[in-house]
């Protein structure tokens, strides 16, 4: 008789689930997903009158521990007794690898012995008489081996009730503490893992009777597109692959041929045949973040990576080494690139936070989203490889770089880009407010930049008697014989008519002429705040007009009207004399009318408002992009110079060496040193025989081919400005000495000196000629 080993595990086993590691929401997750496994196995229709809810019961601030517990409920088909027996047993699950959230069978076991020590599952089917009810005592399992619970029924108030509930008791003292006082942060995580199962199949999830937003993508609209090289490149790019069918094990999890009857790896006969395929999209967001960006990857409709970086990685597959490819033109380390990729035939690790890397279905969902070779077409052409032509590819072609306006689609203010302002249009986007749901406001920003509200410069008079004043010296048209006698003597008249008064413009209908005729100073709208003077939602108006009427009936070159708190109007004359002759800037007048606004309302009663100057300094010191300061500037220099490297490489490669020997010896050395620090393991000759150096070239040479040069990178080839066309040799002249001057003012910040107020505004009128004067590139 042979002997036999008894390897049951102790019924301690279930007590130890509890100490794997799993946060609050992931333990919460894993029951919700057994709740949508049901609801995504039903007929489409079959919840009629009702949507599928997971309603989450958490306790609260003011609980006590023990007494306190977690409930999830939902409104599933329910259970019979021998599959609820099933489900809550460890190990266990009636789940195939491949298309359902719960995956394990050890999910269940894991969250609720994580969270407490009392777990009690009700569950009915509609037409059941009863709830069937057990419970998990970990406590009294933890002291035998013996796993057998009692079953108790409940009686049922409608006997067409349906659905499963778990209520966790004797919560772990330090669950309960987190659990209390994470809901906002619970609910906003289960928004954004199951914002795909939220958005497309209605599903609902409420935590303490709040409902679970999903994460909306905020991303352009699919119609935004760039161009380069004369071809179209969308702000959303679509992904659909169909691979072929395969079998996935039952009990293993791998892939077989679709042809063989048993598995590989365990020999196992219970393979399913299943379709594989990889879908979803990839594109730009509206806004840059150093760290909210990059491209989930979902299977199932639930998060598994959340804004995964990794397929910005290009891996050298000699050395296995990761290369970072994005984002590197931003200085701050900004990104904007997300996406949505649906992979449910890829395997996942336990705790839902990973896919199996090793996997040959994770290397093809990189071959299919992001291709084999490096993002960079010097790079990969320097390495011998094949140009990169996959979805990421083209999506990083049109939007690698953050330069403000249309060409890169970011928000600009005519200055500089609006890094922190698009970030707070996202935050309304994402608070609901509808005004920012649409791209559009981030557009006009783009579109402004481009084409900056401006006065219009004052021309000559049409009629220089009547602006004098001397209407009577000017001599009557002949061929207008009104009022006129036959001999040209005036006829005499009676004396004039009296001309009535005209009618007063009702407020309301001033404002409305006003808003019709003017453009919305897109860079200026938004919120501003400080100490003690609360805060207003601003709508800044550029009219087209010379003067305007304030509410009270005074000529004014701008002025504010409250709407509905806190939103505040102001209205600026775009060709009022103090911009077009004293230079003032509209975005200036837009500060002391909000910060007169402010002052006076914030004002405590019987006590002077505090000083404009005092105001006004405290709401500019929040608005971080309007600052002149050294690194603001040094920055934008820095992105304009490498603007200029792009666009002037494309001249230089028709002759590299040519322009190699223009340079000083000074400079060659520069440029070499910058390329050992940068260029990694690229070749020093074929860098220079390519024209590639132009690349690493400090400022100074970039100014020194434009002196030489000039006939190369003007008349639209890297500036717009007309060179050839012209025949006089000092017009010439004058028109290259003014854009090396502007070139000059930025090369100057590469070397970081400290200037005075007045020249660092010259260095920012600098800016943003040269920028107005970049040929759109392509």
């Amino acid at each position: 008789m042979s002997l036999e080993a008894n390897v049951r595990p102790h019924g301690r086993i279930l007590s130890v689930l509890g100490d794997i590691e799993f946060s609050q929401w992931q333990c919460l997750a894993e029951l919700i997903d057994n709740s949508f496994d049901d609801f995504l196995a039903q007929e489409p229709g079959s919840h009629v009158g009702e949507r599928p809810t997971v309603t989450v019961s958490l306790p609260g601030r003011t609980s006590d521990v023990r007494t306190a517990e977690v409930w999830i409920r939902d409104n599933g088909r329910g259970m019979d007794l021998e599959t609820l027996t099933n489900a809550v047993r460890a190990g266990w699950t009636s789940n195939s690898r491949y298309g359902s959230l719960g995956l394990y069978g050890m999910g269940f076991n894991i969250a609720t012995a994580r969270l407490g020590r009392l777990t009690t599952i009700k569950t009915t089917r509609a037409g059941d008489p009863s709830w069937t009810v057990i419970t998990l005592d970990l406590e009294q399992l933890a002291g035998g081996d013996d796993y057998l619970v009692p079953v108790r029924h409940e009686p049922k108030d409608d006997i067409n009730e349906h659905g499963t509930q778990i209520v966790i008791s004797k919560l772990k003292s330090d669950q309960w503490e987190a659990l209390s006082r994470q809901e906002s942060k619970i609910r906003e995580q289960l928004g954004d893992v199951y914002s795909y199962l939220l958005r497309e199949h209605g599903f609902v999830i409420t935590v303490n009777r709040k409902r679970v937003a999903p994460r909306v993508p905020c991303v352009w609209d699919e119609s935004r597109t760039v161009t380069r090289s004369g071809a179209d490149i969308p702000a959303i790019i679509k992904i659909d692959r169909q691979l072929p069918p395969a079998k996935a094990c039952r009990d293993c999890g791998r892939w077989n041929k679709d042809w063989v009857d048993e598995c590989d790896d365990c020999q196992s006969r219970r393979l399913d045949l299943r379709e594989r395929r990889i879908w979803g999209w990839i594109g730009v967001q509206r806004y840059l973040h150093k760290t909210d960006y990059g491209i989930d990857f979902l299977r199932n409709g639930r998060k598994i990576l959340i804004r995964s970086k990794r397929l910005f990685y290009w891996e050298d597959p000699d050395t296995l080494e990761e290369d970072l490819e994005y984002p590197i033109d931003s200085q701050r380390h900004r990104g904007r690139f997300v996406g949505e990729i649906h992979c449910d035939h890829v395997q996942v690790n336990y705790q839902k936070n990973a896919f199996e890397y090793d996997s040959p279905e994770w290397r093809m969902i990189i071959r299919s989203v992001r291709g084999d070779s490096p993002l960079r077409e010097k790079i990969a052409k320097r390495l011998g490889l094949p140009q990169n032509e996959s979805p990421l590819a083209k999506l990083y072609t049109g939007y690698r770089r953050e330069d403000p306006g249309l060409n890169y689609l970011v928000p600009g203010d005519g200055r500089q880009a609006l890094f922190d302002k698009a970030v707070e249009w996202a935050r309304k986007f994402r608070d609901g407010n509808p005004d920012y749901q649409t791209d559009q406001i981030w557009y006009d920003a783009a579109y402004q930049h481009d084409h900056p509200v401006v006065p219009e410069p004052a021309g000559d008079p049409e009629d220089p008697f009547g602006e004098m004043g001397l209407d009577d010296l000017v001599t009557v048209d002949p061929e207008d014989q009104s009022g006129s006698a036959p001999n040209g003597s005036t006829t005499p008249t009676a004396g004039p008519t009296p001309t009535p008064p005209d009618p007063v413009e009702p407020l309301d209908q001033r404002l409305a002429r006003y808003r019709n005729n003017a453009a919305q100073i897109v860079d200026l709208s938004g919120r501003y705040e400080a100490p003690e003077l609360g805060y207003v939602e601003l709508t800044a108006w550029a009219v087209r007009e010379r003067e305007l009427t304030d509410p009270a009936g005074n000529a004014v070159p701008s002025f504010r009207q409250m709407a509905r708190a806190p939103r505040l109007e102001i209205f600026i004359a775009a060709n009022h004399p103090l911009l077009t002759d004293y230079g003032i800037e509209m975005r200036d007048i837009a500060m002391i009318e909000v910060a007169e606004y402010m002052r006076v309302r914030g004002a405590p009663t019987g006590r002077d408002p505090k000083p404009l100057s005092a105001a006004l300094f405290e709401i500019k010191s929040r608005a971080v992009d309007q600052k002149v300061t050294p690194d603001i500037l040094a920055n934008r220099a820095s992105r304009l110079l490498d603007r200029l490297r792009d666009a002037m490489q494309r001249e230089i490669k028709g002759a590299p060496s040519a322009y190699w020997d223009m340079l000083q010896e000074s400079e060659r050395m520069l440029t070499q040193q910058r390329f050992a620090i940068e260029a990694g393991d690229a070749v020093w000759e074929t860098v220079v025989e390519s024209g590639d150096f132009v690349l690493y070239l400090p400022a100074s040479g970039l100014v020194r081919l434009l002196e030489k040069r000039p006939e190369a990178f003007l008349d639209g080839k890297v500036f717009k400005r007309a060179y050839l066309n012209l025949t006089d040799d000092t017009s010439r002249s004058l028109i290259v000495s003014r854009l090396v001057g502007y070139v000059s003012d930025l090369a100057l910040m590469e070397r970081q000196p400290r200037l005075g107020t007045i020249e660092l505004q010259r260095v920012r009128l600098s800016c943003l000629l040269v920028e107005a004067d970049l040929a759109d590139a392509e």
